[in-house]
């Protein structure tokens, strides 16, 4: 299950960011699918991807390609766990 982290902001006003850590997106790995979506809309730029733990290099291992999805460049195996943290938007 995601953790999710709230903050308020410096004003003390109660504005909150939400931080989705470790959601495991859809679908399922299978060693061909490539396109992942994630519960929430993100931030552009805070999509941090995790495969069997180790962070994944933006643009080298993987793209941004709406604010709900994100496109691997290779599949991951269907063995290969993929988790990913955000900033909901």
């Amino acid at each position: 299950m995601p953790i999710k982290i709230t903050s308020q902001g410096a004003s003390g006003e109660g504005i909150a960011e939400s931080t989705v850590i470790q959601e495991t997106p859809t679908p399922a790995t299978d060693g061909a699918q490539v396109i992942f979506t994630v519960a929430s809309a993100y931030v552009a730029g805070t999509l941090k991807v995790f495969l069997d733990g180790l962070r994944q290099i933006p643009t080298t291992d993987f793209s941004e390609t709406t604010t709900t999805t994100f496109t691997m460049v290779v599949a991951p195996d269907s063995d290969e766990v993929l988790r990913v943290d955000y900033l909901k938007a």
